[in-house]
């Protein structure tokens, strides 16, 4: 895939830069998994599995269109008791490329609105959203980028009682190296915020924040192929992996 990258920019660009953006009249398939554990005490333990399937369209070469549909489960162990949770959710999106990379940073915005989530604290239209900017300048042999996003939910109802649920905030920095055509190694330093969640007027859970480590490898298995895999370690006594794999036709 090309993000209209000059040949002179960089030799080769890194197949997480070239994914950033769906190829023009083309379609892409993606499908991921991802396993995150957190131990929050020596009888506290919480879990969260989950997947996606997404379709993605390159509109114009600067323009992609997009759908996935997404389902997780969770669970909090609290010493011989267990609690579980199921959700599903289907969004849909688009990502502009609203400046190529010349001499300054290329400059990428992503937008992302759900239209349905359904789950063990009910049925839910339109409930959040997602809009995220990623920036990359390439110094070869590496790319560096610097991707920040907002995450927002609206306010829901449990019964009688009104949830409003805290924004996340997220800055990541990361270094993207093409070891060749096929292989790309990448690293970055995630920074989060949550707000404070609450019920009614009462407070259901207290703003926090978190510093992750994430790496991971990107092969090109053929030509209309790419997976990737990466980890991650934060500074909430969490960690997790996922799995991702990208096909185009």
């Amino acid at each position: 895939m090309s993000l209209c990258l000059s040949p002179n920019v960089v030799a080769q660009s890194p197949i997480t830069i070239e994914q950033l953006l769906a190829k023009p009249s083309t379609w892409q398939i993606s499908t991921s998994l991802a396993y995150r554990a957190r131990s929050m005490s020596a009888v506290q333990q919480e879990r969260q599995s989950g997947g996606s399937l997404g379709l993605r369209y390159g509109l114009t070469p600067r323009v992609e269109l997009n759908a996935r549909v997404q389902e997780w489960q969770s669970s909090l162990e609290l010493g011989a008791m267990e609690l579980r949770q199921h959700s599903r959710s289907f969004s849909v999106g688009g990502n502009w490329l609203v400046k190529p990379e010349s001499s300054l940073p290329a400059v990428l915005i992503e937008a992302r609105g759900e239209l349905y989530r359904d789950g063990s604290d009910g049925r839910h239209s339109a409930p959040g959203g997602l809009l995220a900017l990623t920036s990359y300048k390439s110094i070869d042999p590496l790319v560096l980028s610097l991707a920040t996003a907002v995450t927002l939910q609206r306010d829901y109802r449990i019964g009688g009682a009104v949830v409003s649920p805290g924004v996340t905030w997220r800055i990541e920095p990361g270094v993207n190296f093409a070891v060749n055509s096929s292989v790309t190694l990448f690293g970055s330093v995630a920074l989060e915020r949550s707000n404070a969640s609450y019920v009614d007027d009462s407070l259901l859970a207290a703003s926090q924040e978190r510093i992750g480590l994430r790496g991971g490898i990107a092969l090109a298995l053929a030509q209309q192929h790419s997976l990737f895999i990466s980890g991650d370690l934060a500074s909430d006594r969490s960690g997790g992996m996922s799995l991702q794999w990208f096909y185009e036709f």
